[in-house]
Formats: C-alpha cells, structure tokens, sequence
C-alpha cells in the first residue's frame, strides 16, 4: 500500500503494518489507522503517521527516556508497546511530553489506544528537558 504524508513524502507499507485505533486518538477520534515511522534522523522519536490525512502525524518517545521507572500499570505488559506524545515547539526548550494519555499498542493485534492514566504524579505538559541541564545547542 503507499500512502503520501506532508512529512515523509510517499510511503509504502504493508497492511500488516497498520495500527488500528478503534476509538481514534484524543482530539482526533475519526483518525482510526496509522504507521509508527522509525525514521533515523529524528530519533529516539518516532512517528505516528495518520493513514487516512496526510496532515496528521505525532511525535512519540519511549517514557523510560524521560521518566525511567515510568509505568501505565495495567496497561503495560509484555504484549505491548507503551509511547507518549511529544510536543515541540520553535523552542526545544519548550518541549512537552504527555505522560498521562500514553499510547498504548497491543503488539500482536496491532490494535492502540490512547488512554489516560489516574496517575496524578504524570503530567500532561511534562517538560522533555530539565531546567537544570538544557539541551546542547550546536
């Protein structure tokens, strides 16, 4: 299957590849098939690509990077893949993750859902850099 995203230009998968999100994502609840992209420039990020608006894509990290002992509790087993949605501004001090609504896959599945977590201890804004020790500028 190919399929054109603003970002990535053309991309062609297989439908084994396709993660289906039955209740959509929060703020976005018609988007229901995505890719998760690995692309080498951009990492540890990867990207969520919407499938069905060539718009639509989110920047995604695994929590252990930002928060190591980080935890969905019920939701995370070995089945699954535990991702929380990145926000980058024109800063990249201003950055943002939001560990409370993890995205959560069900590897075997390939289903996902977008949950949010009771943990009042996980923010939604929580910073990706540390005040104490900003990111280097080069």
């Amino acid at each position: 299957m190919k399929w054109k995203n603003r970002q990535f230009g053309e991309l062609e998968f297989t439908d084994d590849l396709v993660l289906t999100f039955p209740d959509g994502i929060i703020g976005f609840e018609t988007c229901r098939r995505f890719v998760l992209i690995n692309d080498e420039d951009s990492q540890p990020f990867r990207w969520l690509v919407s499938i069905e608006h060539e718009d639509l894509s989110f920047p995604l990290l695994n929590p252990q990077i930002v928060l190591p002992g980080y935890s969905a509790g019920k939701w995370q087993n070995d089945g699954s893949t535990v991702l929380v949605v990145a926000s980058l501004g024109k800063e990249i001090e201003d950055a943002t993750v939001n560990l409370r609504s993890p995205i959560v896959i069900a590897n075997n599945e390939r289903t996902a859902q977008q949950i949010i977590l009771d943990e009042e201890r996980y923010d939604f804004r929580h910073p990706l850099f540390a005040a104490s020790n900003p990111p280097v500028k080069g």
